[in-house]
């Protein structure tokens, strides 16, 4: 016999897992149809935090970004060498005034440098839903773990640090 009786949902909690540095050095922009797009190809990076330490393989992947929104594919390496996919989607936000609804394409201004016009210098902050593949062992809590993110965007040198907490 169903009951509709209340269950007890645990709070959701988030605990701080690791930290991703990806570093760049070239920004490929377009213009389409339906908007302005990216393709940032990752040259290198580090991992570190308290349950996942390892480095970013150079070239396996690159952010794709289109009117706010973030689609980005890298394949990081464990310290013990395993290999662990990443998916992070999510959207970024400017932090110059300039909204909190997602970053939309900048206008066209003859005046404004090429970088500020395609978004590159102006600061942003990103929300992330990752998504994981890693083999069984010690890294597949990854594969099996809600994960959520935030990531801040530096131009000096161009790179981006992404922070990633499990929720509970």
């Amino acid at each position: 016999m169903a009951t509709n009786a209340p269950i007890k949902i645990p709070e959701i909690k988030l605990e701080f897992a690791f930290w991703v540095r990806i570093d760049f050095k070239q920004r490929v922009f377009f213009k389409t149809p339906t908007g302005r797009r990216a393709f940032v190809p990752c040259v290198s990076g580090e991992v570190g935090g308290p349950r996942l330490q390892g480095r970013v393989i150079p070239y396996s992947g690159a952010d794709y970004a289109a009117n706010g929104r973030l689609n980005a594919h890298y394949m990081l390496e464990a310290t013990d060498g395993t290999p662990i996919y990443i998916n992070n989607m999510g959207y970024l936000y400017r932090t110059d005034g300039g909204g909190d609804r997602p970053m939309e394409n900048l206008r066209y201004d003859a005046e404004v440098p090429d970088q500020l016009k395609w978004g590159v210098d102006v600061p942003a902050y990103f929300r992330l839903t990752p998504v994981f593949d890693a083999p069984v062992g010690p890294h597949d809590w990854l594969t099996r773990t809600a994960i959520v993110g935030t990531a801040q965007r530096f131009s000096d040198p161009d790179h981006t640090m992404f922070y990633y907490y499990a929720v509970l």
